[in-house]
């Protein structure tokens, strides 16, 4: 083989190995956060983009079933224009809602405080952290270390 047949299949091969990959999108989201001392996992997580046309604002939900799907956590993102990257707090559209049971009988929590930080966004998946101070009519508990990382439907 010539040398510069030789210099330019090189140079194509390392075309190819320099393009950057897209950050590969996990099939099933994950859902992670700690409440009343207790470690919680979602075995499905799922975000929900929806266009508001009466106010004109995109909102993000976030769900999660936890435990043998008897408990249920949403977070709520209301975005001023569009799905982005940022801190949202209680004071601008973020909210968190834990159900301790599905079953009924039960208290859910709603947030009193809460902030919900988009690490990273697109049509397609979101990742961030949140945390938030939760009240359900009797007392009010911390909602702490939370993690998210899925797909948007």
């Amino acid at each position: 083989m010539k040398p510069s047949s030789l210099l330019g299949l090189l140079c194509l091969v390392m075309s190819f190995c320099a393009c950057q990959k897209d950050k590969a999108v996990p099939t099933s989201g994950s859902l992670t956060f700690a409440f009343q001392n207790t470690a919680y996992t979602a075995n499905d997580a799922r975000g929900f983009a929806t266009d508001t046309t009466v106010v004109g604002k995109k909102v993000l939900t976030i769900e999660g079933i936890t435990g043998n799907l008897t408990k249920h956590i949403a977070l709520t993102v209301i975005f001023p224009d569009s799905l982005a990257v940022g801190t949202y707090t209680q004071n601008n559209g973020a909210y968190i809602l834990w159900s301790p049971s599905l079953s009924g009988g039960v208290t859910s929590y709603l947030s009193t405080t809460a902030t919900i930080k988009i690490t990273s966004i697109n049509s397609k998946y979101a990742e961030g952290t949140f945390a938030g101070i939760l009240e359900n009519g009797e007392k009010e508990e911390p909602l702490t270390d939370g993690i998210f990382k899925v797909n948007i439907y």
